[in-house]
């Protein structure tokens, strides 16, 4: 096995240690990160703010603006990081389910993260009966996402 292709499978396995250790767990995954993300308009936004650090970040984010423009035709970034960010800042942002995960960690699926809904109740004992639970966020509040980012961005 290559180097490469064994360190993708520990990051599997570590990931579903995380999963299945008992601690707290909020899960932010990409279906809810893609929910948030900066138009053509707001990069014109912080281009005529006068703050340094505004400045800074929509020269490092065109880069993002173009690879999306190219890989995707659109002309968005999805603020992936401080989405995740926000929804540890403010919960209250953020709907969840709780549940367990799982991560295959082999097999054609290797990587693939389950989520059993523990809403609903079924009478048979499972593999996944006496897994813990984590948070996993559904939805997220992108207005107020969005409004809070900017805000800090153009501070």
């Amino acid at each position: 096995m290559a180097l490469f292709e064994h360190l993708i499978e520990m990051k599997h396995y570590a990931a579903n240690i995380v999963f299945t250790c008992g601690a707290y767990v909020l899960a932010v995954g990409i279906n809810v990160t893609h929910q948030v993300v900066l138009t053509n308009s707001d990069g014109e936004t912080l281009a005529s703010s006068n703050e340094k650090f505004a400045q800074y970040l929509l020269k490092m984010l065109e880069v993002y603006f173009n690879y999306h423009h190219d890989a995707y035709s659109t002309k968005v970034v999805y603020l992936h990081d401080p989405t995740a960010m926000l929804a540890a800042i403010n919960p209250s942002l953020i709907t969840y389910v709780e549940g367990a995960i799982r991560v295959q960690t082999n097999g054609i699926t290797r990587g693939l993260t389950l989520l059993y809904n523990k809403q609903k109740r079924f009478a048979e004992i499972t593999e996944w009966s006496d897994q813990p639970s984590v948070n996993v966020a559904v939805t997220v509040d992108t207005p107020t996402a969005l409004k809070l980012v900017m805000e800090r961005l153009m501070e």
